[in-house]
């Protein structure tokens, strides 16, 4: 049972859980292999680690410990404290920018200090946002962290024997990180004893490195992936002898040492499916009648890596620190694994965390799937350069949402991102996914080094034409991210870094910390000159997108085919308007509909159709005509039909 306090909290929960929530990266850190070792080992979920679904984190290195025989139990005190919380209030504060996660918890360690206390009136604006969204007044985020943050830490610390273990270990993603170093300190203090680990995002590189020199009750941390390290460690714990292995940071008479691993990660094929239990026996604990034990969300991992990104590193992503080498798993043990985990935990959805879709598993996974007719639910993240028969075959094969990296429709942003994708093939891929009924999660991003006044213009306009299709989530500025091409080598972007993320010396207020050391995010300059009102009007057009789907009059652009003529319903514009192709325009509108054509292509289907070769500009005029009524959209040379079919059989 929770400590009493004196707030008034929302303490329903989530009446049902959509399949559109966005997805983070995890980084499944600490993995142990035939170690057959005794110590007895906690593992730790803290706040704001997302509620809905179990750590996949925890997950993972629990399968690996017990099967190993080794004593481990998962303790997901985040379940605790989002309850305690109030379920959408946490949901909420899951989402929101700033580390305001991290700076909720952060009274106990920084609280007195004077960035610290400012926060608020920094962050005001945002604030503000925050405040409307969960429905609460400032008042009630200042006794969060003053009074029930403090008492649910006292809570955790005293709930739990954590003494009788020999090993605690915490894996940090995002915003759990001062919430799990206060709960370290606090154990350490009471049981100095326990030896403490850390793994996990946040512990990747410099960052792990700078937190273990400031805080002194962490013993170990393992950065990276650690197959082939953490095993030793667990060794060398136990034994009591013999170097630290390599790859684990740790101290020696008062020095931070850490020397890389012979190898940056094992076999990744050889590890088993992840260990759920605690996370729903402790759910169960805590809420009998949880509508998230009903068809729970299962995280599973089929790929670390991206393949993608060993060619052609994305210049925004901060994804896979030492970890870019693409490794999946052989497409017999996917089956398997995924038959286990519905089984074992009586569910049917599921959230493949892989940054990019290993693209044998369309035909291999998701075509199988759609031969047997299951009916699995998947989440997954693909590259956007899909045809239309892959993207039916992951409908059919059980693919619910996807988030195909669809960032930009200018072709000067897509290229200076090296994303290998034009415009082209984004509109293609989300005019297929809503055909076959597959939602898509997706943002606008702006602020490149290099953009032009005509990147925005290009978009705006070609945006009015798409509104028929699933709109952006939001527009946003690009973060810049540790580990990406930017951060790496800025000065070959034109970039300059200016500081950390606005948000680290406010939260993390500690004069010894070096906040560009932690950070994940920084502040940056380009030489970029786009005028505020041209991004204004970018900004309100995507808006207007999302309002018209989320009112009575939405929008649409479908075709209707009969045997000399086609009959395109168009509802993008605020009247509804009917347009009747025959002869060329129609051939040429029709040929255009599965996938982008050349302007040969056309001439050769309408040729095919009427029997003879066309006249002269004939192909060309029907194409001009189709690109000024806004139902062909062409790009170097090639042309897409913008229209879905009203057939349902395509």
């Amino acid at each position: 049972r929770l400590p009493q306090h004196n707030l008034t909290v929302n303490a329903s929960s989530l009446e049902s859980l959509g399949t559109s929530y966005p997805f983070f990266m995890v980084n499944p850190t600490w993995i142990l292999i035939q170690c057959d070792m005794s110590l007895k080992i906690a593992l730790i979920n803290m706040p704001f680690g997302f509620h809905i679904y179990p750590s996949i984190q925890l997950g993972t290195l629990s399968t690996l410990l017990k099967t190993h025989g080794c004593e481990v139990k998962s303790h997901y005190l985040n379940l605790h404290f989002a309850h305690q919380l109030g379920l959408p209030v946490y949901n909420q504060l899951c989402e929101k920018r700033f580390l305001i996660g991290e700076w909720l918890f952060s009274h106990p360690l920084f609280g007195d200090n004077p960035k610290n206390q400012d926060y608020m009136n920094h962050f005001e604006p945002h604030i503000e946002d925050v405040c409307r969204s969960i429905e609460r007044p400032r008042e009630f985020l200042v006794d969060v962290k003053t009074k029930m943050v403090p008492e649910f830490l006292k809570w955790s610390r005293d709930a739990c024997d954590w003494g009788a273990y020999d090993v605690i270990g915490f894996s940090s993603t995002f915003n759990q990180n001062i919430a799990s170093l206060t709960l370290a300190k606090w154990i350490k203090e009471k049981y100095p004893h326990v030896k403490i680990l850390f793994g996990g995002s946040n512990f990747e590189s410099d960052m792990g490195l700078e937190y273990f020199r400031v805080f002194p009750w962490i013993d170990y941390v393992v950065p990276g992936e650690a197959e082939d390290v953490l095993p030793k460690l667990v060794k060398y714990l136990e034994e009591g002898d013999g170097p630290v292995p390599l790859g684990v940071i740790h101290r020696c008479e008062g020095e931070v040492l850490y020397d890389e691993p012979e190898a940056m990660f094992g076999n990744f094929q050889d590890y088993a499916a992840p260990d759920y239990d605690e996370f729903f026996d402790q759910l169960r604990e805590i809420d009998p009648q949880s509508s998230l034990l009903e068809n729970p969300v299962i995280l599973y991992e089929t790929a670390r890596g991206c393949w993608w990104g060993e060619k052609h590193h994305c210049t925004f992503c901060g994804l896979n620190a030492s970890t870019m080498k693409f490794r999946s798993k052989p497409i017999e043990q996917v089956h398997a694994d995924l038959a286990l985990l519905s089984k074992k935990y009586d569910s049917f959805r599921f959230r493949l965390v892989d940054n990019i879709l290993e693209m044998k598993y369309i035909d291999g996974v998701f075509g199988d799937l759609a031969k047997h007719n299951y009916d699995l639910h998947f989440f997954i993240e693909v590259k956007s350069n899909l045809t239309k028969k892959q993207i039916k075959t992951l409908a059919q094969g059980g693919a619910k949402v996807i988030q195909p990296g669809i960032e930009s429709f200018s072709m000067n942003q897509l290229q200076e991102m090296d994303k290998g994708v034009r415009p082209l093939q984004n509109i293609l891929c989300m005019k297929w996914a809503m055909y076959y009924g597959i939602e898509i999660n997706w943002n606008i991003l702006i602020g490149f080094p290099g953009e032009t006044p005509d990147d925005y213009r290009q978009q705006i306009d070609l945006i009015k034409l798409l509104f028929h299709l699933p709109p952006p989530e939001c527009v946003g500025s690009l973060w810049l991210e540790r580990f990406s091409p930017y951060f790496q080598r800025p000065e070959e972007y034109g970039i300059k870094i200016t500081a950390p993320g606005e948000a680290y010396p406010f939260v993390y207020d500690h004069p010894g910390l070096d906040h560009l050391k932690i950070a994940y995010d920084f502040e940056f300059e380009t030489n970029n000159q786009i005028d505020q009102q041209l991004k204004q009007e970018l900004f309100q057009t995507a808006e207007e997108w999302k309002q018209r789907h989320q009112s009575e009059q939405l929008p649409y652009l479908i075709f209707t085919k009969s045997m000399d003529f086609v009959t395109v319903y168009d509802q993008r514009p605020m009247e509804s308007i009917k347009i009747r192709l025959e002869g060329p325009h129609a051939w040429a509108f029709i040929c255009c509909n599965e996938a982008p054509k050349t302007v040969e292509q056309i001439r050769d289907y309408i040729r095919e159709e009427m029997g003879k070769n066309p006249e002269d500009n004939l192909t060309e005029n029907a194409i001009a005509y189709l690109e000024e009524k806004g139902l062909l959209y062409g790009e170097r040379g090639k042309y897409l039909n913008l229209a879905l079919p009203h057939n349902s059989n395509l």
